[in-house]
This record gives C-alpha cells, sequence and structure tokens, in this order.
C-alpha cells in the first residue's frame, strides 16, 4: 500500500454534540461530513491512530516506563472503539436523570420527553 496516494472524494459522516459553552445545559446534535480530497492516506492513518497513541502512552506505557528503552519498537494492535448497546429507553431515562428529571414521575418525564421531541421539529 503506498501511503502517499492522496484520497480524493471520500466523505465521512459523524454526528456529534454540542454546547455554547461549559455551563450551559442546551445542546445540540449535529452531522459533520469529513470531505478528504487530497489527503495522503498517511496523514488519513496518522489521525486514525492517534488515540490508541494515547492511550498505549498513559496505559500500558506509563505502567511498563522502567521496561521500556530509549528508541523501542513495541507493536501493538489497533482496535476501533467498540459501541455499547443500549437499550433507547433506558438511554433516554438516563438522559433525563442527567437533566434532573424524576423518570417515576411519568407526567414530569412525559412532559420532558415531548420538550424533547419539540425541539427536534422545530
Amino acid at each position: 500500500m503506498d501511503l502517499n496516494q492522496t484520497v480524493d472524494n471520500v466523505t465521512l459522516s459523524k454526528v456529534c454534540s454540542i454546547k455554547a459553552d461549559a455551563d450551559t445545559d442546551e445542546k445540540k446534535s449535529i452531522t459533520l461530513k469529513v470531505k478528504f480530497n487530497g489527503s495522503t492516506l498517511q496523514s488519513v492513518f496518522d489521525k486514525a491512530v492517534a488515540g490508541a497513541v494515547i492511550q498505549w502512552q498513559n496505559g500500558p506505557g506509563r505502567k511498563g516506563f522502567n521496561e521500556w528503552t530509549d528508541k523501542q519498537t513495541v507493536s501493538i494492535d489497533f482496535k476501533a472503539p467498540g459501541r455499547t448497546q443500549v437499550d433507547p429507553m433506558v438511554a433516554l431515562a438516563m438522559e433525563a436523570k442527567a437533566d434532573g428529571i424524576d423518570v417515576n414521575d411519568k407526567q414530569a418525564f412525559a412532559a420532558w420527553i415531548t420538550k424533547k421531541a419539540m425541539a427536534l421539529v422545530n
């Protein structure tokens, strides 16, 4: 594989959540479309493994610091981030609780869900 090959006409989408600042409770869900035009495979892979490198540095790397020698090469396996499957109602209840809603109060929980749904369609 030629890592100097450029990537053209590739777009990947990812949904993220943003807030205006750390002190606000209001958040928005935004879909980002990342366009790869003219990037080399090397630059894309470098960015893809950055998280794995940081995890290794802060975990096994630091724990085994005294075992490593300067300029040593260590091989690790790349693993894509796992996704935990959560029941949608459980996820909704968890989010409501985080917003201070008593999910056992059916009227308050229903009002919260309605407000959330209306915000999505407006």
